[in-house]
């Protein structure tokens, strides 16, 4: 790829992710909003976010074992379990609270950091915490490889929200914990979740990153033909279907690149690489040309639209494009 050199990708996606950790407050907070151009902070917060941006800051420190990355990202972790770890109901069932609600994606993206920080550092508090929050996540589980999505805390009444996320999300933070922890339990769960998600085309629609990156690992340790069948039809929708495009902003792209990326790393059954994954890469190429329209002077990416949001930062922009960059520079 002559134009945009797999150095050039690394430097880009350490770039962002040191912007990342310049922007972890002494608390461990982010600043999680703020314009580009005025330098102001602007309103909100979202702790599912806050668990993502750890994670795509440690997947770049695996890579360049930036310090400054890691010391950001213990601050973020502690800030996560000083303030939002609780117990729901029960002293075993832990989960990542924020303003009255658990959401599976909080939960999910906060095991898989923990997971992640576990493995560089291998302080068993963090191994135990994620096994416990993938524990609960388990008993958040429904039929039809459905889970609950949003329960309220105090109440313990369930949401009518849902998440087109979610459950991929779920699905990768339980597969990470397995690899540091064994329980098989966590392992069974997603075989028997997918077998129903496969069946139903979820996340087909949606052009799911997450379930992406959750079938490029579940096929490490299940080579069922339905799991990469099931990635063949998400990565089929987002290159024939490319309408992300017309939103103009940068995380649509970058989701996607992710998951195609995903797509491009995984095997098919019959050890042929195919056409689709030519499409994915030619995609994924393209994609990151124009990711590279929303990058800031200092790393940062901003959320474009062409709107009154157009020039806004927020962590999980960051988050999205640098793991894109990184895994790209990773072929």
């Amino acid at each position: 790829m002559p134009n945009l050199p797999l150095v050039n990708a690394l430097n880009i996606a350490q770039a962002g992710a040191k912007k990342l950790a310049a922007l972890n407050l002494d608390s461990g907070q982010f600043k999680y909003r703020y314009d580009a151009k005025s330098n102001d902070k602007l309103s909100g917060y979202n702790v599912l976010r806050h668990s993502g941006t750890i994670w795509s800051m440690l997947d770049v420190f695996s890579v360049t074992q930036d310090e400054e990355l890691l010391t950001a990202a213990n601050r973020a972790i502690t800030y996560l379990l000083n303030e939002h770890l609780r117990f729901y109901r029960d002293y075993n069932n832990w989960c990542i609270l924020e303003k009255n609600t658990i959401k599976l994606g909080g939960n999910a993206l906060a095991a898989l950091a923990l997971a992640k920080l576990y493995v560089i550092n291998k302080n068993d508090v963090l191994l135990d915490t994620s096994h416990r929050l993938c524990r609960f996540l388990i008993e958040q589980r429904k039929f039809h490889g459905d889970f609950v999505h949003k329960r309220y805390f105090k109440s313990g009444k369930i949401s009518s929200f849902r998440s087109e996320y979610y459950v991929g999300e779920a699905l990768l933070a339980l597969l990470a914990c397995y690899q540091v922890t064994g329980d098989t339990l966590l392992l069974d769960t997603v075989i028997e979740v997918e077998a129903d998600l496969a069946a139903q085309g979820y996340g087909v629609r949606e052009q799911s990153h997450w379930m992406l990156y959750s079938l490029e690992q579940l096929q490490q340790f299940d080579q069922s033909p339905h799991i990469y069948a099931h990635a063949v039809q998400i990565a089929n929708e987002i290159t024939n279907n490319p309408t992300y495009l017309d939103w103009g902003r940068s995380t649509p792209i970058a989701c996607r690149t992710e998951g195609l990326l995903a797509f491009t790393r995984m095997s098919p059954p019959d050890n042929t690489t195919g056409p689709l994954r030519d499409t994915a890469l030619k995609s994924v190429e393209a994609n990151l040309k124009r990711q590279l329209i929303f990058q800031t002077g200092d790393g940062a990416f901003v959320r474009g639209g062409g709107d009154r949001r157009d020039q806004e930062v927020r962590i999980d922009y960051i988050q999205h494009n640098i793991s894109a960059f990184l895994h790209f520079s990773q072929l």
